[in-house]
């Protein structure tokens, strides 16, 4: 997708937010490093927990119980949804996005290294057949291609910019997500 499809971000750069962020990611790496088992907020363990209910024609109403909030997930009018609000791989894709642009935030204010603008788009590829025939290839994504724009008014260091780029690689929850197995349970009760 083009960056030119996205609402232009805010005209302020967003370096400028960097300073207070650094004394945020700095305060946080010391107390995870003082108690890697503690729970969030104070430690690194944290949960992220939603709720999903189907309300028909293929549209979910998701909650989170950390922010209270709630969104609706639909599915394309070519498998029978409303599509009327988003997908759900559209939301897992945009989620790791943001998770992302938040974790590239965090390592460039700690080192430094300053970025104007910061604009992601990613593509996934994948074979659907899974999700509704039986022995089918697996139907997750297969390939996943992330394309990065940062805007820079200095010159930029392209050498702290590809540290960032890859320690945010490695470092953020949503890309390992994606990246690496995790494991899976799933409970089902009948009433």
């Amino acid at each position: 997708m083009p960056m030119a499809n996205l609402p232009k971000a805010n005209p302020v750069s967003i370096y400028a937010c960097f300073s207070a962020l650094k004394k945020v990611t700095l305060e946080r790496e010391a107390r995870y490093i003082e108690d890697p088992s503690a729970a969030a907020p104070k430690g690194p363990q944290s949960t992220v927990e939603v709720a999903v209910r189907s309300v028909g024609k293929l549209n979910e109403l998701a909650r989170s119980s950390k922010s209270g909030k709630t969104w609706v997930i639909s599915e394309p009018s070519h498998v029978g949804g409303l599509a009327d609000a988003p997908t759900p791989l559209e939301y897992l894709l945009s989620g790791t996005l943001g998770c992302f642009a938040a974790v590239f935030a965090f390592y460039a204010a700690k080192w430094d290294v300053r970025y104007d603008t910061f604009d992601a788009s990613a593509v996934a590829e994948l074979d659907v057949r899974g999700h509704m025939m039986e022995d089918a290839p697996p139907s997750g994504f297969r390939k996943v291609t992330i394309d990065i724009d940062i805007g820079v008014s200095e010159v930029p260091d392209q050498d702290a910019l590809e540290r960032v780029l890859q320690a945010s690689m490695k470092g953020c929850p949503g890309i390992s997500t994606l990246r690496d197995p995790v494991d899976l349970v799933a409970n089902m009760n009948v009433s």
